[in-house]
């Protein structure tokens, strides 16, 4: 009986296994050996949002004023025993890291939840609004009484209290202590009379009646990828240029570090993966994170001669049936080449019928960032393809005489979403939408399995006994 897939959302979690198998091993290395730190950062941002312990929140803001009082003082009479106990703790954690217990899966977890903490607990800084005029309006002017109070107070004193200040800003008691100062109309007057002083902007007119705000739901968060495909091919006599390439070159299709890659028309966007997190009120956090292509279609990327970086709408290869000679190169190229390259295409005469319908009818859109393109970027030709050497080197934006190789990038624009919601306590971790897919495996494994089951292969034994028969016959 063949196993069905649980329904159970908490069983697809990634385990330790499936997390080294995916994950580079650069990143999880780097993730391990950053994990005390990343842990001592979670800490602080907790401690300077007043989202720990409010004990340690005081504490911090003492050790503050201590640094910005004492700390000149400290250094200059007590200084070689600070050197001596910076050695003393370099000495200790260096024996503790040479007995390093092994990762395991619940330590992965951990720094994955205080990197989310630490991104979450991150600032958003607002952009200021104001023009660069008015802004230096606003600096010329507060200067002198800058200078005025620096005078009568100490440096170490205006420090302390703009430490204050940005340490205390989420603090709930300064959070009620602001609304309550803002309800004022007094007070709001006063700032907005101030503020139109020193920019010069005079204050807007009252508004005769009442208009209610218009308010916009948060946008949820999302990031954008641009997913590059390299297209390489090379020149063969009598077959033009194909996908065909020699033992131990790139594949076909590769990423920019030439690892492969599946082609544009086959190539998929990750999986939807959902996180669960703990909360601090005990419940727990469920981030989902959903990929949508940004863009219709793929683009190459085009850098010709004397213009920017743009990326052009091209027809994708299609995969074709080759002639006699062409077949058996490319099966006598498959044979030599690694089983990762074997979705290479034939796109030669593919590519020269699109050169002529889509002449005319091209889009170009700028590619991001093209007003930093360096003198790096390769020129290419009007359909995207960089023409190299029997070793891909020497690479121009014309073919001809000693070009054997060229490849030409496949870019498309796609967007993941984050949504973070609120849900009851259970367990953590990661969880991607595999079941639709477990589900197809289990049905062909089933399928195979009662064909096999009413269709038994013969035995040799079996087979020359009826060859003997019919021959018999």
């Amino acid at each position: 009986m063949s196993p069905q897939p649980t329904s159970d959302p908490d069983d697809h979690f990634l385990v330790l296994s499936d997390f080294l198998s995916n994950v580079p091993p650069a990143l999880t290395l780097a993730l391990v050996q950053l994990a005390p730190c990343i842990s001592a950062f979670k800490s602080a941002f907790q401690i300077s949002s007043w989202s720990a312990s409010w004990y340690y929140s005081w504490l911090a803001l003492a050790s503050w004023w201590a640094a910005c009082l004492l700390l000149d003082k400290t250094l200059r009479i007590f200084l070689p025993f600070v050197i001596f106990a910076c050695a003393v703790f370099a000495q200790r954690r260096q024996k503790e890291q040479s007995l390093q217990a092994p990762t395991t899966e619940q330590a992965l977890r951990t720094v994955i939840t205080d990197l989310t903490t630490i991104q979450s607990l991150l600032p958003s800084l607002p952009t200021p609004s104001i023009a660069i005029p008015q802004l230096f309006r606003v600096v010329v002017i507060l200067y002198v009484p800058y200078l005025v109070l620096s005078y009568f107070v100490s440096f170490r004193v205006i420090c302390g209290i703009t430490g204050t200040v940005i340490l205390s800003w989420r603090a709930p008691w300064a959070i009620v202590l602001r609304t309550s100062l803002w309800r004022s109309a007094w007070f709001r007057w006063s700032v907005y009379k101030a503020w139109a002083r020193l920019t010069g902007n005079p204050l807007p007119p009252p508004a005769l009646s009442y208009q209610p705000l218009t308010t916009s739901a948060n946008p949820v968060q999302s990031l954008r990828f641009l997913f590059t495909i390299y297209e390489n091919q090379r020149w063969w006599m009598a077959l033009d240029w194909t996908a065909a390439l020699l033992p131990g070159e790139r594949p076909s299709w590769c990423s920019a570090s030439q690892h492969p890659l599946s082609p544009p028309n086959a190539f998929t966007l990750p999986e939807n993966t959902t996180v669960y997190l703990p909360a601090e009120n005990g419940g727990k956090l469920k981030r989902t994170a959903t990929w949508r292509w940004e863009e219709p279609e793929w683009r190459v990327m085009v850098h010709k001669d004397g213009g920017s970086l743009s990326r052009v709408e091209r027809p994708l290869p299609s995969l074709k049936e080759e002639s006699p000679n062409g077949s058996r190169l490319l099966k006598a190229a498959g044979r030599l080449r690694d089983s990762s390259s074997i979705t290479s295409v034939n796109s030669a005469s593919t590519t020269d019928s699109n050169k002529k319908s889509t002449t005319g009818a091209d889009q170009e859109h700028p590619a991001d960032g093209s007003k930093e393109v360096t003198e790096d970027e390769p020129l290419t030709d009007a359909d995207g393809w960089v023409y190299g050497d029997n070793k891909w080197e020497a690479q121009s934006n014309h073919g001809g005489l000693g070009k054997y190789t060229r490849y030409r990038r496949w870019t498309r624009i796609a967007v993941v979403f984050e949504e973070v919601e609120t849900v009851l306590p259970g367990d953590v971790g990661v969880k991607k939408e595999v079941a639709e897919v477990q589900e197809i495996l289990v049905a062909d494994t089933a399928s195979q399995s009662s064909d096999s089951s009413l269709n038994p292969p013969d035995s040799p034994l079996r087979q020359r006994l009826r060859n003997a028969l019919s021959k018999g016959n």
